[in-house]
């Protein structure tokens, strides 16, 4: 069996399966055969009999057994062939998918997480290679092998048009070519485009349906629930509105197709007519019966030619289920968060981390950017701004002004009406946003886990250590130490167990283990005394290090960001000028 390489080509699902798909055609061209030959051979037998029942001498010489056996034979190999041609072909997908399953596994097992990543998550890789590897097979099924039956019976029909008259073939060629070639091959391009277009609007509606479902309760409590199903049946109609289009390519193509057949047929007749009435016509093989017979055949072609009509459709399928496993392998391009890697101390993996600075500096700048929430009244307006690595950002202003709101826009979740956003001179749509971003609303969740696993969804390796020491820093140490079970405490049900300033750092810790380059806090300080204030702002400052930091915030940071005053800058929204210099 031949091996896969890491980059999938169409050519290659030939070879894995070689055996299975050269048994498949033969199956299928005998069945086919069967069918072509069936309608050619019945149509002649009737004939030949009526006109042997008209002309008595004739009929005592007629031989009708063999007619008769051959039918029952045509119909016999049809029925078998449709049953083991699925079973055969079947087969062969089945196990080429096996196979490319097998493979892609083993070569995302060998490269490392954040290149096996392609975005959002590993349920996205999981849905691209369950689905993308099931569409790989359509380019055997649905493309390949129905134009190799096809060009295979259009001959033996055009040999069957020249054995019995040169003049027959010469008339229905143009028809024959136009349905089996000129008509399905001007759907190239249009069905290819169609189908890549249907991949990507399947997986965008699937990422609208599915996503929301694990936040539904935050949505619902920040009345978004409504804007999320709105995009939801967007997307949907788009999805539909382009499988209409499909199928209606499909169908203009399979009705043009039968309209070629037809003129054809027309043609054989026409031109076949007086060819049987012509003085040599005693000495030719044309007959009255085998005329029939040649027309028979060339409107059971028709059932061969059909699958054509959608047949680029599926290849387009199937080079963009190809085109997207290819780039899933190789890794998908953008920034990785491992730029930004705090070094580890202690010698232990896991224990107490201090910031470095990252392999290149990070920056943030915005420029005229203006946003605002569906129905608001309010947003931020021509904010500007440059952040270096390094350096903190105090957005400040009262209630309403937008600080929610120009935070969604930094975390990807919200477009900016004007102006642009640009993370290391890139728009932030060309960054993996999951691996570089990480974001802290008003509204968290924690889940009904222990503590420790509630931390662990920040770092899934992170020790107990490790997790002892941020507790530390951000004054929970004491409390967690208290508790009955320590870190194998349950939260209960929304952090219920819990009170607000505790859980609100518990998902500040879980997101400082998650250790992105570009920190997002929305009121991180609110409910918190003085004390502990100072306590977690040190603990942001030194763990984000030469990172971005970003925090709306109704309360100072404090003293110890006084300490640091080269480092951290001031920008209040709702006032007229909100740029820095």
């Amino acid at each position: 069996m031949s091996e896969l390489k890491p980059a999938i080509r169409l050519v290659d699902l030939l070879r894995l399966r070689r055996g299975g798909w050269a048994l498949a055609f033969t199956i299928g061209a005998a069945t086919l055969l069967a069918v072509v030959a069936l309608l050619a051979i019945s149509g002649w037998f009737i004939t030949a009999a009526a006109a042997a029942g008209v002309a008595t001498v004739a009929l005592l010489g007629f031989d009708y057994f063999r007619p008769a056996a051959l039918i029952r034979l045509c119909a016999i190999v049809r029925t078998a062939g449709r049953y083991g041609e699925r079973l055969a072909s079947h087969h062969a997908a089945l196990g080429l998918l096996k196979d490319l399953r097998c493979r892609l596994f083993d070569a995302l097992g060998r490269r490392a997480p954040s290149a096996a990543r392609p975005g959002p998550g590993s349920a996205a890789a999981m849905h691209r290679l369950v689905t993308d590897i099931d569409q790989l097979d359509r380019f055997a099924l649905s493309a390949l092998l129905p134009w190799a039956w096809a060009g295979l019976l259009s001959l033996v029909v055009m040999g069957l048009l020249a054995w019995l008259d040169l003049t027959l073939l010469l008339v229905a060629l143009p028809g024959l070519l136009l349905a089996w070639l000129g008509l399905p091959l001007l759907t190239l391009w249009q069905g290819s485009r169609l189908a890549r277009r249907d991949a990507a609007l399947a997986e965008a509606r699937r990422e609208a349906l599915v996503e929301p479902l694990s936040a539904i309760t935050p949505l619902l409590l920040w009345g978004r629930w409504g804007q999320m199903q709105r995009e939801v049946v967007g997307r949907d109609e788009r999805c539909l509105a382009n499988q209409e289009r499909q199928q209606r390519l499909a169908s203009l193509v399979g009705a043009l197709q039968q309209g070629a057949l037809g003129l054809a047929i027309v043609a054989v007749l026409w031109w076949g007519a007086p060819l049987l009435l012509a003085p040599e016509a005693a000495d030719s093989r044309l007959t009255v019966a085998l005329l029939l017979a040649a027309v028979l055949a060339l409107l059971g072609l028709g059932e061969i030619l059909a699958p054509l009509a959608g047949s680029f459709v599926s290849l387009g399928a199937s080079l963009a289920a190809r085109d997207r496993l290819n780039a899933l392998v190789a890794g998908t391009p953008g920034e990785p968060a491992s730029a930004w890697a705090p070094a580890e101390v202690g010698g232990e993996a896991g224990g107490e981390l201090k910031a470095e600075a990252p392999a290149a500096p990070w920056s943030l700048e915005l420029s005229g950017v203006g946003a605002r929430l569906p129905g608001a009244l309010n947003g931020p307006e021509g904010v500007s701004f440059t952040l270096a690595g390094g350096e903190v950002l105090c957005l400040s202003g009262p209630s309403g002004c937008g600080k929610s709101t120009l935070l969604q826009v930094l975390a990807g979740e919200l477009a900016p009406s004007a102006g642009e956003c640009r993370l290391n001179g890139r728009p932030l749509e060309a960054w993996r946003l999951d691996e570089t971003i990480g974001y802290l609303p008003q509204q968290w969740d924690l889940f009904d886990m222990s503590l420790a696993a509630n931390l662990r969804l920040g770092d899934a390796g992170a020790s107990d250590e490790a997790l002892w020491a941020l507790l530390d820093e951000l004054a929970l140490g004491d409390w967690a130490r208290a508790l009955p079970r320590g870190l194998d405490t349950p939260l209960g049900e929304y952090g219920a167990a819990v009170s607000g300033g505790q859980a609100r750092r518990i998902a500040l810790a879980r997101l400082l283990l998650a250790r992105r380059p570009v920190l997002l806090l929305d009121e991180p300080l609110a409910g918190l005394d003085a004390a502990t204030r100072a306590r977690v702002v040190e603990c942001l400052l030194r763990r984000q290090g030469q990172g971005l930091l970003v925090v709306a915030s109704h309360v100072p940071l404090g003293a110890a960001a006084q300490a640091r005053a080269g480092r951290v800058r001031m920008l209040r929204l709702g006032e007229e000028g909100e740029t820095l210099p």
